[in-house]
């Protein structure tokens, strides 16, 4: 395991057995919130206000280990190709994971500070991934599309879930961009993305490379949040 990975204490994934390792993980200090209950009401409610990123699919949706899910839908329609059947929007699609973590302990974890003492912060982690709308006929996947499919930095990547749609999902979430452009969602507004927490939070995002037992994903980032001054 990495030096960084080390530090944030990532659990394995045989914790809670999701069929990908969680891409995300939320640290948020226990000023901000009292418990990892807490901590999991206070993100997802600010995803939900800030960027649109809700559970609205209106249907049964497979939890795959999960314990709540959400995602922001209708962004970027693409109907280029040569197959109308094959035009769709996209979902970026987000699975949170909190239960087993406090059932074995590992809900909160005691960080060292940039002064040198530690503090603590309840966590839990989310898969987040990006994909062809969940609606559509070929949801997942449409491989030569521009956006979620096999193109540009992605194009020698094995494995579409792995290599594309779930780094292209870190990203939206944490920047509000895909491949580094802005995606606004359908009334016009912009994602934003975990980065705009920073405007009443005290926000450190670190990407760190996955090394740790059973971390089948190419991308990982831990996102630290604490309050103003800390």
């Amino acid at each position: 395991m990495s030096e960084s990975a080390a530090r944030y204490d990532l659990p394995s994934r045989s914790v809670f057995e999701p069929p990908s390792y969680p891409n995300v993980w939320f640290y948020v200090h226990d000023r901000l919130a009292a418990s990892q209950d807490a901590a999991v009401s206070f993100v997802t409610g600010w995803l939900r206000e800030q960027c649109g990123i809700t559970n609205d699919f209106g249907h049964w949706k497979p939890p795959e280990a999960s314990d709540s899910q959400a995602r922001l839908g209708g962004l970027q329609p693409w109907q280029g190709g040569t197959d109308p059947a094959l035009h769709h929007a996209h979902d970026l699609h987000i699975r949170y994971y909190y239960v087993a973590l406090r059932q074995t302990g590992k809900h909160h974890v005691m960080l060292r500070g940039a002064a040198g003492g530690s503090e603590r912060y309840h966590r839990f982690a989310g898969s987040v991934h990006y994909e062809v709308a969940d609606e559509h006929p070929a949801h997942p996947y449409i491989d030569d599309c521009p956006y979620c499919g096999r193109a540009g930095s992605y194009a020698g990547a094995d494995d579409l879930f792995a290599g594309v749609h779930e780094p292209l999902g870190l990203e939206l979430l944490l920047y509000g961009t895909i491949r580094g452009e802005a995606v606004v969602r359908p009334d016009g507004r912009p994602v934003g993305g975990v980065q705009l927490m920073k405007e009443t939070q005290a926000l450190h995002i670190e990407r760190i490379r996955p090394a740790g037992p059973g971390m089948n994903i190419v991308d990982l980032a831990v996102v630290l949040i604490g309050p103003r001054g800390s």
